[in-house]
């Protein structure tokens, strides 16, 4: 079976920035676009009133479909447009099945235009294909400026946690940055001891290096292994301090993609769910991608 790239669109300027993501994408992994319109549940109403609005949304979802087909043409991209009734996310999951990868904005309006942004978690957790959400405001034109040593342009930055490179989120992004041409930044996030019960300057250093020394371990260990499949891939490896999220969050601020798994294990477990990617998602200034995990 082909696969496709699924993107939930709704004529809002956040999932136009994401039909423009996605058709890049599809031009890149040469793969045809399902774009997905969701009018919403039926409602029990009476159908001598809603039937005429039922019709009208219908109407607005097939022209707002057709002018996206045609953008994809545009780009050189075969596009397909499906109007479906239903739960949002429900929709875009249904017709993920096949999907390589799915898009979304962060928001979208109501009705016909569907809130995109109010089921991308949901879309996120159930999708059996990874999904992309876009920010609200991605320019990476307008990125903030760092040193090389602390910015991380031109990279794909994945979180790594005790399950290494076994979290399928790791290969995910190490073939994503192999495929278009950017650099993989392995990373694991330790606490700062302002955050422990210290006392002493001494102490404050031993505990440091004693959270800092496996964490290196582990971050190299997982680049040494993604180099036997990627072996024409830069990759790097961090430590970064402070809470998770926080880290994550900053790192977004210069990277090209974030990517996250559905469920992590210690530091990161609950990934997605977990207070840790719920920020990541609310506060990424980057495209995020979340890529299902099973339960370990």
């Amino acid at each position: 079976m082909t696969q496709n790239i699924v993107v939930a669109y709704d004529g809002s300027d956040h999932s136009e920035r994401a039909l423009d993501w996605a058709i890049l994408e599809a031009q890149k992994r040469q793969e045809p676009l399902k774009i997905v319109l969701s009018t919403g549940r039926q409602t029990g109403l009476d159908q001598s009133i809603y039937g005429a609005f039922a019709d009208a949304l219908h109407q607005e979802s097939e022209r707002l479909a057709t002018r996206a087909v045609e953008k994809a043409k545009a780009g050189g991209v075969t596009g397909q447009g499906i109007i479906e009734r239903g739960d949002a996310a429900g929709v875009i999951v249904y017709e993920a099945q096949d999907a390589s990868v799915v898009v979304l904005g962060k928001r979208g309006h109501h009705g016909v235009r569907g809130r995109v942004g109010s089921v991308s978690a949901a879309v996120a957790a159930h999708s059996a294909a990874p999904v992309v959400i876009l920010p609200e405001e991605w320019r990476p034109d307008e990125r903030e400026t760092r040193p090389e040593g602390e910015s991380f342009e031109g990279r794909v930055v994945v979180g790594v946690d005790k399950l290494g490179a076994k979290n399928e989120a790791v290969p995910q992004a190490a073939r994503y940055a192999a495929d278009h041409g950017l650099r993989l930044a392995i990373v694991s996030v330790v606490p700062t001891t302002s955050y422990l019960p210290m006392n002493s300057a001494e102490l404050d250093r031993a505990v440091q290096e004693q959270l800092m020394a496996p964490a290196k371990e582990l971050t190299d260990s997982v680049a040494e292994e993604l180099r036997k499949d990627f072996p024409d891939l830069e990759i790097e490896t961090r430590v970064l301090e402070g809470r998770p999220a926080d880290a994550l969050v900053d790192a977004s601020r210069t990277a090209e993609l974030l990517v996250m798994g559905t469920r992590g294990y210690g530091g990161f477990r609950g990934l997605l769910m977990g207070s840790v990617s719920q920020a990541a998602l609310a506060d990424a200034e980057c495209p995020v991608m979340v890529v299902p995990t099973a339960r370990r």
